[in-house]
């Protein structure tokens, strides 16, 4: 697409990282994740690759479809482009088109987790690493890294989506840069992202902060809900 280094693209980056953490450690990504993040930090119901009984009490998936009939109907697009219009919402039931099949465990996207055990891993990044169980998965300096912005002004003006204008990307990460561009009065390097069904994470050491935000929506809409929950939430600081 580009010279690495020259601009910021959404990818499989991600993936491509949980490979070479999977040839360097030996192990399948799925077993690594398990015993140096999961287990340690008590995510006992978190796990790649649904079998049927996990499949049961997965949640049923929603898309967003605008009174205009004009349907984003691609996921990142969907997040991208954003649709606060007035509309319905549409059962689509539970396949997630980003899981590749048994074999691929993609560092990007495709594990299947509740609410609480993925609180436990926001709060472990909201402390710099340290889970509420006191098992560290992180160092201090290696969360500071992650929620630094990586872009020059030139790589930035791509990383344009409406929910992360006045935000920079860290590792990973969208990172707040500037407040008075993104309307959100959460803390410079308040970090976090956003999934492709409009679940949210947003991390904030410095106030020892981690907010989970769980929806079951394609096309969620997150430049209008997003700005809308960080502001309540911190709001309600003292």
């Amino acid at each position: 697409m580009f010279e690495p280094g020259t601009h910021w693209s959404y990818s499989l980056g991600h993936d491509v990282l949980a490979a070479f953490v999977s040839v360097v450690s030996g192990k399948k990504f799925r077993d690594y994740m398990k015993e140096n993040i999961f287990d340690p930090i008590g995510m006992q119901d978190t796990h790649y690759h649904a079998t049927p009984e996990i499949e049961k009490r997965i949640a049923e998936q929603y898309t967003f479809v605008p009174d205009d009939g004009n349907t984003v109907t691609d996921i990142v697009e969907a997040q991208k482009n954003g649709n606060a219009k007035k509309g319905t919402f549409k059962n689509v039931g539970k396949p997630v088109s980003h899981v590749l099949g048994p074999e691929y465990d993609s560092g990007g996207a495709g594990i299947i987790t509740s609410v609480s055990d993925y609180a436990k891993f926001c709060a472990a990044l909201a402390n710099y690493g340290t889970a509420t169980n006191g098992e560290k998965i992180l160092s201090k300096s290696t969360v500071e890294l992650l929620r630094t912005n990586q872009l020059d002004s030139t790589q930035i003006k791509d990383f344009n989506w409406q929910q992360l204008i006045g935000y920079g990307y860290g590792l990973g990460v969208r990172t707040h840069m500037n407040p008075a561009v993104s309307g959100c009065i959460s803390n410079i390097g308040e970090f976090g992202w956003g999934g492709a069904a409009g679940a949210t994470v947003v991390c904030d050491p410095k106030n020892n902060l981690a907010v989970f935000y769980a929806q079951h929506v394609l096309n969620p809409r997150e430049e209008y809900y997003q700005p809308r929950l960080k502001n309540v939430v911190y709001s309600d600081l003292g």
